[in-house]
């Protein structure tokens, strides 16, 4: 029998114990729970037809955090990030060994630290359970990188990290950013604001828009965009590097915050009670329609209230195409002496003499009716039922034009009772 010689025997050893320690670091993957703040419910966005947020609501923890999957992402961004940030994203387990010994010689033959190894995966850990910035941290860091790889797809990965990367105060990710600092969403960015969106997280405090951040994030953009045009990472067809480093440096840099989107406030805040758990609120809602209907109630609500009348509802909607344009619930959203936040478009009540025009076009369309067409408006009983007009008097026999603007009501019941109810409600 032959023997096994001891060199063999150490090194057979060697794989048993890294072969034991692969299995006990995968059992902690799935036994340890993933950081809590991964699951930190996002911002719930009501959207317009096109995709663009009508209506942005803080998240539970009082962030604005709005959900960045990829395919909503511009991939010239995409692509930026992982040249910048981390080139092997895609390769490497949570942790990149040739990003760490890159790292470590260049700290060593500088006498400093100048580069650093963490992965974006590893950033994100750091967003997700903030620690010192120590050794031991670094390895639970690394830990908790891989421990996300194993548990999750690189795209959930990566979608987490557009989600919570920081930009100041209290916004985070790509898609806030976005808004707050272009007023657009990161679907279609330009160099300039690609190069920002990257600028800001690595220093998000001293580089968010503000008037006193300018410089520094002036120069930190222009930065990486000549990185990045250099390496490749950064590109527009058809247009040299110089001179879209040009128009780069040629742009201005944002130094305010922009307000994040609050259109169609009852739609979006009645949408949300009744779908609890969708964080994105797709509708039909037309942004112009909706925007000037805004306008007119708006207009419309000054000129009434010397009326006395201090709310009002609409609705605008394709017939053809079965799709609700746009939505007022109320004139001002934050009158709370008038019932403003009442949602006035879902609260039931009669539709009374709304339904008049529209049993007139009927009768006209059908031969019944015309506007000199003269109809009764005497007393009737029908059953228990005696309808009556709003002063309680009756005008005898009057043209149905003067019947429609006077909205007297036996005239339009006596036409509804000829139309038939079931007619009616059919072409409704």
């Amino acid at each position: 029998m032959r023997r096994v010689r001891p060199g063999a025997r150490k090194w057979v050893g060697v794989a048993l114990a890294g072969l034991v320690l692969v299995c006990m670091g995968l059992a902690a993957a799935w036994w340890v729970p993933l950081p809590e703040r991964l699951a930190a419910p996002p911002s719930v966005v009501m959207a317009y037809r096109d995709g663009s947020p009508a209506y942005v609501f803080l998240a539970p923890d009082d962030r604005w955090r709005i959900p960045a999957p990829k395919d909503r992402v511009d991939r010239a961004y995409v692509r930026a990030l992982m040249a910048l940030e981390d080139k092997r994203f895609l390769q490497h387990p949570g942790v990149d060994p040739l990003a760490a010994l890159r790292a470590f010689g260049l700290n060593l033959s500088r006498g400093r630290r100048v580069s650093g190894a963490s992965t974006l995966t590893m950033q994100l850990v750091r967003v997700l359970e903030p620690r010192p910035r120590t050794f031991t941290s670094k390895v639970v860091e690394s830990f908790r990188a891989a421990q996300l790889e194993v548990r999750l797809s690189k795209q959930e990965v990566l979608e987490a990290y557009l989600q919570f990367v920081p930009y100041g105060r209290n916004m985070e990710g790509v898609e806030a950013a976005a808004l707050a600092y272009f007023g657009h969403t990161a679907a279609h960015l330009s160099p300039a604001e690609i190069a920002t969106l990257l600028a800001v997280p690595q220093n998000p405090n001293r580089r968010f828009p503000s008037p006193e951040n300018v410089a520094r994030l002036r120069s930190a953009r222009d930065d990486i965009a000549r990185r990045l045009l250099e390496s490749g990472g950064l590109s527009v067809e058809g247009v040299a590097s110089d001179v879209v480093l040009a128009e780069v440096r040629a742009t201005q840099v944002p130094d305010v915050l922009k307000p994040f989107p609050r259109e169609a406030p009852h739609a979006a805040v009645w949408l949300k009670a009744r779908r609890p758990e969708a964080t994105w609120l797709r509708t039909t809602l037309d942004a112009g329609t909706q925007r000037f209907v805004e306008r007119t109630m708006g207009d419309a609500a000054r000129r009434l209230e010397r009326q006395g009348i201090h709310n009002g509802a609409v609705v605008v909607a394709d017939r053809e195409a079965g799709e609700v344009l746009a939505l007022v619930g109320n004139f001002n959203f934050f009158d709370g002496d008038n019932g403003g936040q009442i949602v006035g478009f879902a609260t039931p009540r009669s539709p009374g003499s709304a339904l008049k025009p529209l049993l007139y076009a009927l009768g006209i369309d059908q031969g019944l009716v015309g506007p000199e067409t003269l109809v009764t408006d005497i007393p009737v009983t029908y059953g228990g039922y005696a309808p009556r007009n709003f002063d309680g008097r009756f005008q005898g026999l009057v043209r149905m034009e003067t019947a429609l603007s006077q909205s007297l009501n036996l005239p339009f019941v006596l036409l509804l009772e000829r139309l038939g109810v079931e007619g009616f409600l059919g072409s409704l």
